[in-house]
């Protein structure tokens, strides 16, 4: 069967298949195929569907993750544009929006412009330090994905009780922050509560010393980070040719030969992804610097000379303060479309990348 033709350009039908409603279905022979030929019973036009509540209902159905993605996701990425470049003020009778001057961008890159307003602090120093803190804790992920590319490895071998060992690997990541920041304070706590300092019989004050503050956040994403990425390099292996190993064997290829030239492009495509994945999560952290540092806002934000005060904690602070300047709100924009321009090109030479090597 070729396919559908108009019934003006062929011949005469020869079988009528179906001849029911406003539509003729008719088959011809043409060279030896059989073409099938749908025409209008007497050439009327045909008639639109009604209608009805069960029409209406798989509309709705179908446009609801739309309507979801345009009131939380598309509605403030354009309110936060807007609050670039404008005072907001959210009360009871609505919002609304008056030029600032760039008041938002002075707030974080002025120096003593901060000082002026009712938060009567430098902020621009405070970012600085602030987003040298996002890229130390965030340069953390590298560590765990090679932590987690050595267990995915051995797990591999396929040793006895590799199943056991992976369960276990795996737990920290099915827990939840919340609770693994409040375990590691605890662990991090001054004598005679803290669990470490109980151990080997110290006394530091790891959550309250500016040395030991970022280190602190640091062991806990090592502790917890891996885990995922452990199984899915777990997974990733697996799908490797056998083959592979067995030709380079053959050419007399060794252990180390075999990883660099046949395992490593082989996982390529999840390393992309991870490493996607892991720059995203580590300067966008909040949860973990918020938890194990807890510090009521005021002149030490992020623990003692702001040691623990990430990029995200800083937007959040100035969310929790935008009734108290109107300007805080600009800041939080801005500092959210900072990180916004950090992860952004990482992430598109990560996937052109990835997408070169597929090709290549």
């Amino acid at each position: 069967m070729r396919g559908f033709e108009d019934v003006d350009a062929v011949a005469p039908a020869e079988n009528v298949l179906s001849e029911e409603g406003e539509l003729v279905a008719t088959a011809t022979e043409r060279n030896g195929e059989t073409i099938v030929t749908l025409r209008r019973s007497g050439g009327g036009k045909l008639k639109k569907r009604k209608w009805t509540s069960q029409s209406f209902l798989a509309l709705f159905l179908a446009l609801l993750p739309m309507i979801g993605f345009f009131l939380f996701s598309t509605a403030p990425l354009v309110l936060s544009l807007i609050a670039l470049f404008c005072d907001v003020s959210i009360d009871w009778q609505g919002i609304s929006f008056s030029w600032n001057d760039f008041n938002g961008f002075r707030m974080i890159f002025e120096k003593d412009f901060g000082a002026g307003t009712q938060f009567a602090q430098d902020f621009s120093s405070i970012f600085w330090k602030s987003l040298g803190i996002t890229l130390w804790l965030g340069s953390t992920q590298f560590i765990t994905l090679l932590i987690a590319l050595g267990l995915s490895v051995l797990l591999a071998t396929k040793c006895r009780g590799s199943k056991t060992f992976q369960v276990l690997f795996f737990i920290p990541h099915i827990c939840s922050s919340v609770s693994v920041a409040f375990m590691w304070s605890w662990m991090f706590l001054g004598q005679p509560e803290g669990i470490l300092n109980t151990i080997f019989g110290t006394s530091i004050r790891w959550l309250n010393n500016p040395d030991t503050i970022p280190w602190t956040i640091i062991i806990a994403i090592i502790w917890q980070a891996p885990a995922y990425g452990t199984v899915m390099f777990k997974a990733a292996l697996a799908n490797v040719e056998q083959s592979q190993y067995e030709a380079a064997g053959l050419d007399g290829a060794n252990s180390w030969q075999k990883f660099w030239y046949v395992t490593l492009p082989g996982i390529m495509p999840t390393i992309f992804y991870l490493l996607i994945a892991g720059i995203s999560a580590g300067l966008l952290l909040y949860d973990m610097a918020a938890l194990i540092v807890p510090d009521p806002w005021g002149s030490t934000i992020g623990g003692q000379d702001h040691m623990a005060l990430t990029l995200m904690r800083l937007v959040f602070y100035f969310n929790e303060h935008r009734g108290t300047d109107p300007v805080a709100l600009s800041a939080a924009s801005a500092i959210s479309w900072i990180l916004f321009l950090l992860i952004a090109p990482v992430s598109v030479w990560l996937y052109s990348r990835r997408e070169k090597k597929m090709e290549g």
